[in-house]
Parts: structure tokens; sequence; C-alpha cells
């Protein structure tokens, strides 16, 4: 007796999720093949079973096979900050393997509490281009590109709505689909930050000096306090604050950081730079056993110094801001992420000269005529001179 090829008439799903029923051309012996499109976990375990039945349900047969891998997405990362009830912005990154054709998909899902926003003003940003369309969804929502998307980082910022606490399965997935709807890549069961009762700060902002490639620019982050952080409210105490610098900047650390608006720190060592890590932290109080204190209402801006990357913008260009328990920051609170800036945009120093383009020029116009002054002085012009100077330094500060 020889072997003869036998066909498959039918496949239909069984009983069960995860069991399919295949209708077999009646047939002695032979071997039989075909394709089943089945929803991959999150992880697999276990073994496939097969068993061969008979029209009367007989079983003439069974075996087993061991399971395949499930590789998921390299480096997936979702976070927001803890804000209850409040527009938040949240940051998703990842790194894929894959190629997704113009006319793909984006398609994030959440848990059906929390509401997204396709506007830009609510915190809508692609850090790379292709982005046709934004459509939200009753969990979750998908991103329509137009442009081919090749294996890389990749990185973007969304508005969302949080409730005012945290649901009990805090889980996120995202998929990346191709043009007929196909998963190609996906990280499943990605964690999203809890909730913080007593968090009571609006969105951080980010702004910079310049935007010039290769040069040295200021940067300020401000903190909105909406109300009184209060140690001893359910907030809780917090010690220090770090700021997380993106990839090809680097830190100046030579330069210092600037607290603007009377943050509540030590009069001394009271920041921190770190050049490898690229992180900015500073202290709230000396030492942990200090008294913490309270976080008044206000708009608290820190600024420090970093050089621009000289060619192009890292792919994940989010920054981000995080409250800390502890003054090593391995406690963390929460973490607000900040979209970052393109090369070109306006920066704050182009603003002012904007708005005041008079104190520009009588700021120059008094530097030439002070120049001129020292290469024409005369013995005995000294304590004019000196006037002056003072008078242009009057200027300058104001």
């Amino acid at each position: 007796m020889h072997s003869l090829p036998c066909q498959v008439l039918s496949c239909t799903p069984g009983s069960l999720p995860y069991v399919a029923a295949l209708q077999l051309h009646s047939a002695i012996e032979g071997s039989a093949e075909t394709v089943l499109l089945a929803l991959a976990p999150a992880s697999a375990q276990g073994s496939w079973l097969l068993r061969s039945l008979a029209e009367d349900q007989t079983e003439l047969g069974w075996a087993k096979a061991a399971t395949f891998p499930v590789a998921q997405m390299e480096k997936a990362m979702l976070t927001y900050g803890g804000i209850p009830s409040s527009v938040v912005h949240v940051a998703v990154s990842f790194q894929t393997s894959q190629t997704i054709l113009s006319g793909g998909v984006i398609e994030v899902v959440a848990p059906a509490v929390y509401g997204f926003s396709c506007d830009a003003a609510d915190g809508l940003k692609l850090f790379f281009a292709g982005l046709q369309s934004c459509e939200t969804l009753d969990e979750g929502f998908r991103l329509m590109l137009n442009q081919s998307v090749s294996p890389g980082s990749y990185a973007f910022l969304i508005g969302m709505r949080t409730p005012s606490f945290t649901p009990y399965t805090n889980l996120f997935d995202l998929l990346l689909k191709d043009l007929e709807g196909k998963v190609v890549d996906a990280r499943l069961a990605l964690p999203g930050p809890r909730l913080i009762p007593g968090l009571t700060l609006d969105l951080p902002v980010l702004t910079f000096a310049r935007s010039q490639p290769g040069s040295d620019a200021e940067i300020r982050v401000t903190l909105k306090v909406v109300q009184t952080l209060d140690p001893l409210q359910v907030l809780g105490p917090f010690r220090s604050v770090q700021i997380a610098v993106p990839e090809r900047f680097t830190l100046i650390v030579r330069e210092p950081v600037t607290n603007y608006d009377g943050l509540p720190t030590p009069e001394v060592s009271w920041y921190h730079l770190y050049f490898l890590e690229k992180l900015v932290r500073v202290d709230l109080v000396a030492d942990g056993a200090e008294e913490i204190p309270q976080i008044p209402a206000k708009d608290y801006r820190l600024g420090f110094k970093v050089r621009l990357p000289e060619f192009w913008m890292p792919s994940v260009n989010v920054w981000t801001v995080s409250l800390c328990r502890d003054l090593s920051c391995s406690d963390l609170i929460t973490s607000l992420p900040m979209a970052g800036f393109e090369f070109g945009d306006p920066g704050f120093e182009q603003e002012e000269v904007q708005r005041c383009p008079q104190c520009v020029a009588l700021v120059f116009g008094a530097s030439r005529a002070f120049c001129k002054e020292v290469v024409d002085l005369q013995p005995g012009h000294a304590q004019g001179l000196l006037n002056r100077l003072n008078f242009l330094i009057l200027i300058i500060f104001i």
C-alpha cells in the first residue's frame, strides 16, 4: 500500500477558541498540508496537539509538536504623566525590524477608560514623516501612514484624557499593520504608568534658546504646579526633580543650572549634571533626613545648557521630567514626557528679538559707540568712558 495525498476540504473554528477542525477527503493514509491564521499571544508556551478522528468521532491517532517562539517588537515603551482627570501627553517609542509600506497603520489598543485626541493642540506630534490621518477608537487610536516605514526606531506623542483612578488592567498593545490589516510587528501588554492621587500638576513646558545644528543652547523646563504640593497630603513626599535629555544632545556640565523662579532647594550643591547619562537632577532637600518643604502653586523654570546635534535630531526626540521620592531618583513618582524641537524651530532668543527689535538696535548701537570710544580714547577721558560703560551694561540687563 502506498501513501496518497490527502486534500483539506474545509477548515472551521472548533468548539473552543483555540481549536480548529479540518475536514479531509477520505483516504486510507496520506499527508495533508494547509495554512492556519492564528492570533499570536504575547508569549508562547505549551505544545500543539493534533488528533485524527473518524466520522463517528473515533480517535484514529494523535501527535504533539512544540510551539514556535513569539518575537515581540524590540524596545517598545509607552509613558505618560500620572495626573488624574487631566489631559496628558502619551509618548510612544518603538524599534521595529519590519518594513511597512505606504498605507500601513500604527494602532494602539488601550483600556476603555482612556480617551485619546488626534488634535495637535492636545499634543499629537510624530517624529517621522508620513502621517496621513489619525483616528480615535473606543479602545485606543490608529495612525494611517502615507509613506513607508523601514526598520529602525520611531516615536510620537498624542494627547490622552485620564480617568480619576488607575484601571485594574492597565495594559496597552502596540500593533504595526500592513495595507491589508495584517499585523507585521507588535508589542502586547505594555504596562501603563499608574495615576497618582494628589498630583496637581499641569503639563510641563520645554523651551529652547536656539535650534541651529551644533550650537550651544539653553534649555528651560517649566514645572507647572497647580495646587500646593504638601508632603503631608495624599501625594506624599518627593525630594528631587530629574530631567532626561535625548540621545545625540550633549549635556554641558561646566555650566550651572539656573533656578529662575525660586523652586525650594538647599542653598548649595542643589543640582547635579551627569554627562554620560544625560541627566539633570535638582535636589529639594540636602539629605534624606531633612524636612521636605511644601511646593507652592507656581510655574518653576529650570535652565541648563546643551549642545545640539550637528547633523540630525534623534529619532526618539522626547524629553522627560520626573518627580522622585529619593535623592538618587531610583524611586520615581511619575515621569512626564515633553516633545522635542526640530532644527530651525524659533527659540525664545529669536522671539525676544521679534518682541522688541528697538531694544536690540539700541544695545548694538551703544556697543558700537562704546568700541569706537575705546579706540579713540584720549588722556583724561577715562571717567567719561566708565560712565558710558555703566550705562551700556544697564541697557543690556534691562
